[in-house]
């Protein structure tokens, strides 16, 4: 990554599950972990053109709270993908739920929610 890209990261209690979900579902590809060997406190993965960071947050962060629970919706994390009935398929066989399914939106996408296993709320849209 550059010094100018802007990417987010998912607190996670199962760090392990977290990632082999977005690698079914997402297609994603680990391309960094510390630390190297064992298991990871944190990691990215490449989606499509993106990057996606999970991280343990279990235990007090730099700022000193624990990150997890999260408290409330505050962002949508949005994931373009190209069959979004395969990833809704995939979601629900890989530990995740689809609290929003599939819909036709009026400007030209097709839109659903999923959660992943750590329930992080995700809109994966499908571009016409």
């Amino acid at each position: 990554m550059s010094n100018r890209d802007v990417f987010p990261i998912i607190n996670c209690r199962d760090i392990l599950a977290a990632r082999e979900f977005y690698r079914a579902v997402f297609g994603g590809t680990q391309n960094y972990q510390f630390p190297e060997e064992g298991t990871p406190a944190f990691l990215t993965l490449k989606v499509g053109t993106g990057t996606i960071g999970l991280g343990v947050g279990t235990e007090p962060a730099m700022y000193g709270e624990t990150p997890l629970p999260a408290t409330g919706h505050a962002i949508d994390l949005c994931l373009y993908v190209d069959d979004l009935d395969a990833v809704v398929a995939a979601a629900g066989q890989h530990g995740g739920a689809v609290p929003v399914p599939p819909r036709d939106m009026p400007w030209g996408e097709r839109v659903a929610y999923v959660r992943d296993p750590e329930g992080t709320l995700l809109l994966v849209i499908q571009g016409s």
